[in-house]
């Protein structure tokens, strides 16, 4: 019996030390577990809270929900889809922003001309909608005013896509610039029914390769343009013209004017696939322009004292904004500076905007 009873209990003291080590293994296994659900949640914790930098882009073009949404120019893509849903397009624009090339593609596409500028002309809208039984379902105007952009905006609609053609305002000013020295220089333009007036203003003196003019004159008369470079970004991207993106969500896409070439091989696929053969359609180019425009100081020597344009502009170009005033209709800037850095993030420079991306 005695044998019996210390074999029951050595049995017993084996099982238990097997139930006392399976209990301990059990128990190291469950801490360890709960530490790592402990980690992962505080790493996923880490990472919804990080903000995503300004101008984030994932791989499938897609960015924070505070973002807009990058858009593939390429055939059968994202702005494909869009070009082809779309039964009214209006292709809008500041100065200096690949207007000229796609108005005179459009013109070309849809086989007969509006006129120009006609978004920004209210008084022809209705001659316009009564014209012909088939209203134009391309329309590519630069517009003038914040009202013109305002009255897009708030005219949206399921079947209406608004392109709007962007350019760093620095870039544009100084591309303005550039056109009003010709302007004047080849009396073309608003400078070409006073010929001898405009020489006299601004002592014009050129031959078949270079023009001189006075600066003093040509500076007054960049403060004072209201064409080139008075129809700016400034004027047209403002805190209400956000407010109505806010508020009435139109399908707008920012496209960066140096994509214009792909813009509109999309736009012909869709609407005159005749055409694409013949692209791109291009017109005011820069170098297109070949003369040398220098400027010199009045009651200075003239062979000493006169500078190339180009030099010039980049000499003066940051304190220019400021020191003629022209940014004087600028508002909401910062969300300007935000659209910008992700427009220009994208591969194809092409950015769908939506509400919640203007924050």
């Amino acid at each position: 019996n005695n044998i019996m009873m210390i074999t029951k209990l050595s049995h017993f003291n084996s099982a238990w030390k097997l139930a006392a080590v399976t209990i301990v293994v059990l128990l190291v296994s469950v801490t360890m577990m709960l530490q790592s659900l402990s980690l992962g949640f505080n790493k996923t914790k880490d990472v919804q809270i990080k903000d995503a930098p300004v101008g984030f882009v994932d791989a499938n073009g897609s960015g924070s929900d505070s973002s807009g949404q990058c858009l593939d120019l390429d055939s059968n893509q994202d702005m494909d889809s869009l070009v082809a849903n779309a039964r009214q397009i209006f292709i809008t624009m500041p100065a200096k922003a690949g207007g000229s090339s796609m108005k005179d593609f459009t013109k070309l596409c849809m086989k007969r001309a509006v006129h120009d500028n006609i978004l920004s002309r209210e008084g022809l809208w209705k001659d316009y909608l009564v014209d012909s039984l088939h209203v134009q379902s391309i329309i590519a105007s630069h517009l003038y005013r914040e009202a013109d952009f305002l009255r897009l905006v708030n005219s949206p609609s399921r079947e209406t896509l608004m392109i709007h053609t962007h350019r760093e305002e620095r870039s544009r000013v100084a591309s303005a610039v550039k056109q009003i020295a010709q302007s004047i220089c080849g009396f073309t333009g608003q400078y070409s029914n006073q010929k001898q007036t405009v020489a006299t203003k601004f002592n014009v003196r050129n031959n078949n390769t270079h023009c001189i003019l006075d600066e003093g004159s040509f500076v007054n008369e960049i403060t004072a343009n209201s064409a080139e470079v008075g129809i700016s970004t400034h004027r047209l991207l403002t805190c209400q013209s956000y407010k109505a993106i806010q508020e009435s969500a139109p399908q707008l896409v920012f496209l960066h004017y140096k994509q214009v070439d792909k813009l509109q091989k999309l736009l012909a696929k869709h609407h005159c696939p005749e055409m694409l053969d013949e692209l791109p359609i291009r017109a005011n180019m820069a170098e297109d322009k070949s003369l040398k425009v220098l400027l010199h100081k009045k009651g200075t020597d003239e062979a000493r004292n006169s500078v190339d344009l180009e030099e010039w502009l980049h000499a003066k170009g940051p304190a220019m904004e400021w020191t003629l005033k022209l940014s004087r209709d600028a508002s909401c800037q910062a969300k300007t500076f935000h659209m910008e850095d992700e427009l220009f993030a994208c591969p194809d420079e092409t950015l769908r905007v939506t509400s919640a991306s203007i924050d």
